[in-house]
């Protein structure tokens, strides 16, 4: 990896440990009671209120979406026990670890079948999946693949004004999603609400070190 790349991910961690100060302060001072950040790097939660019980993901305004969970499929495969065609087709839509684009097979590259299977599981395991990539998330800690801890609310903050312009409850959107499905295009997959909604949308991760290429990349849009 490139020094500069190494700086931009340094400058990036640093922005957003200022980020979850600035909303923790903000929580702090709209509820009376104290909000802490968690600091931790295999969790979901970035804010947390034990005397609220609410555990907070705090997500960016700066675009119409922003990143919600980055992971291997090895670890997602291993997460949801997935094998045989199935697990052929994450290995071709993401490419092999470190393969870049260039190892990775589009839609129209794969076969029909294994491609409906794959949406067939994501559609069939839709409240799973949201659980994995909003609610919990899923980490190799000490070899083993587990659920981290999870969160009950998702903030959208706007630092520049340090204001939140969207805060919903985790079993909002999970209701959204019980009435949303999967659709496939040619190279990422999009998740839309009963309403046509895009709620979130997958894509492999293209950019960055060789770690993380091929890795399985998830936004989430702004909600209503």
């Amino acid at each position: 990896m490139s020094q500069t790349r190494i700086l931009a991910g340094k400058k990036a961690k640093l922005d957003g440990h200022i980020k979850e100060t600035a909303l923790s302060n903000l929580l702090t001072e709209k509820t009376g009671k104290i909000h802490s950040t968690d600091g931790g790097n295999k969790t979901k939660v970035d804010i947390f209120c034990k005397v609220l019980d609410k555990y907070y993901s705090q997500k960016s305004c700066s675009s119409k979406n922003t990143q919600v969970h980055l992971t291997s499929t090895e670890i997602w495969c291993q997460f949801f026990k997935i094998d045989g065609n199935l697990r052929i087709w994450f290995d071709q839509f993401f490419g092999l670890p470190r393969s870049g684009r260039e190892g990775r097979f589009t839609k129209s590259q794969i076969n029909n079948e294994l491609n409906q299977l794959a949406l067939d599981w994501f559609n069939d395991n839709k409240v799973s999946v949201f659980d994995v990539i909003v609610r919990h998330g899923a980490y190799k800690v000490d070899g083993q693949i587990k659920k981290g801890d999870a969160i009950n609310q998702v903030v959208w903050y706007n630092k520049k004004d340090d204001n939140i312009e969207i805060e919903v409850s985790v079993e909002y959107l999970a209701n959204l999603v019980k009435g949303g499905r999967w659709i496939m295009n040619e190279t990422t997959l999009h998740f839309i609400d009963s309403n046509n909604n895009k709620m979130f949308h997958l894509q492999m991760k293209g950019s960055g070190g060789l770690s993380q290429k091929n890795s399985m990349q998830f936004h989430i849009y702004k909600v209503c």
